[in-house]
C-alpha cells in the first residue's frame, strides 16, 4: 500500500477537501497531501498544527474516554481531526464540503493508519527505544479506545 497515493485518492474523492495531514502526538508531520494552494501556505499549516496540539490535551480533560474525532467549522473552512492508531489525521476542507462525509472519512482512514503503524510506528511505541519524556500534547493511556 502506498499511503500517500491512498490519501491523495481519498482527498480527490470528496468534494471540498483541500488537504489531509498526518501528525504524531507531538505535532510532527508524518505525511501530508493536498491542493498546492493549501500545502504552499506554510503559515496556515503551522497554525493549524499548533492549534491542534494545544486543543487535544484540553479535550482529554473532559474525561469522556479516548479521543476519536474532533470537528470544527470556521467562516472559511472546516477541520476534522481523527485519532487513529497513535496518529492524528487532520482533514481540512472548504465550507462547501459535506460535514457528515468528513466525519465518516474515519472508516476510510483506518486501513491507512494500520498500514502506517507497520511501516513507521511512532517512536514512543517502539520497545527498543528509551522511553521518551511525555510532552504536553501526549495522549492519555486510553488514547485510541
Amino acid at each position: 500500500m502506498n499511503a500517500q497515493q491512498e490519501l491523495e485518492e481519498l482527498m480527490l474523492t470528496y468534494e471540498g477537501v483541500c488537504a489531509i495531514f498526518i501528525t504524531d502526538h507531538d505535532g510532527g508531520v508524518v505525511l501530508n497531501v493536498g491542493l498546492p494552494s493549501t500545502l504552499d501556505n506554510s503559515r496556515f499549516r503551522q497554525q493549524l498544527i499548533v492549534s491542534h496540539i494545544t486543543t487535544i490535551p484540553q479535550i482529554h480533560k473532559l474525561n469522556m474516554g479516548g479521543h476519536q474525532t474532533t470537528f470544527a467549522m470556521y467562516e472559511s473552512h472546516q477541520i476534522a481531526i481523527h485519532s487513529i492508531a497513535k496518529y492524528y489525521f487532520i482533514v481540512h476542507a472548504g465550507t462547501n464540503a459535506n460535514t457528515g462525509m468528513m466525519l465518516a472519512m474515519r472508516d476510510k482512514l483506518t486501513p491507512i493508519a494500520t498500514h502506517m503503524m507497520t511501516v513507521c510506528p511512532p517512536i514512543d511505541g517502539d520497545g527498543t527505544m528509551l522511553p521518551s519524556i511525555p510532552s504536553a500534547a501526549a495522549p492519555p493511556p486510553d488514547f485510541d479506545d
